[in-house]
């Protein structure tokens, strides 16, 4: 069997779980289909930790960049903080590319867009995620070009993450075949 992948990047008000909030999550499968979910006010956090769960367990594997020591922590902290079960993210099949490619490859930088441009991966110059933080606040202020511009960069990020999978898929067949054997 084939396992389902799917490539996850998430937006947040800061990089540190207990002092932010999840702000947006994007989905992408190894084939390209994109799911934004997003919590329009902060009292919509738990509801769209629900639903990324829910979606999540559709796939086999997770593939993020930065996942482990970012995407995933905060993740299950706000889980956690909420009452919800982080089992099934922190059980799931997860394949990190910066880890990847700080183990796998001799770069000067391992950044995402560093990697971007060795591969030749069009990016969108657009806001950074540092960014998302006052940008969420003008969303909430009803800003829908703020909203838009979070979106954007999530959604870029996205196609970023998967190009660079795509291309690093000859160094990870393993890790997809033990995957795949779990599924």
């Amino acid at each position: 069997m084939v396992a389902k992948i799917v490539i996850l990047d998430i937006e947040t008000t800061s990089l540190e779980a207990d002092a932010g909030t999840l702000v947006s999550a994007g989905l992408m499968s190894d084939m390209g289909r994109a799911e934004y979910l997003e919590a329009k006010r902060t009292s919509e956090e738990k509801p769209l930790l629900l639903k990324l769960v829910q979606r999540l367990g559709n796939y086999d594997v997770m593939v993020t960049w930065n996942g482990r020591s970012f995407d995933i922590p905060f993740l299950t902290t706000r889980l956690m903080k909420h009452g919800l079960d982080p089992r099934p993210i922190i059980r799931k099949s997860h394949l990190d590319l910066a880890d990847v490619v700080k183990s796998r490859l001799r770069l000067t930088f391992t950044y995402l867009d560093h990697v971007c441009d060795f591969f030749q991966i069009d990016r969108k110059k657009g806001p950074m995620g540092l960014d998302v933080p006052h940008l969420y606040v003008r969303a909430l202020e009803g800003d829908n070009k703020a909203a838009a511009s979070i979106r954007e960069h999530c959604l870029d990020d996205l196609r970023a993450t998967r190009q660079v999978f795509l291309k690093l898929k000859p160094l990870v067949e393993q890790q997809l075949e033990y995957a795949e054997g779990q599924a």
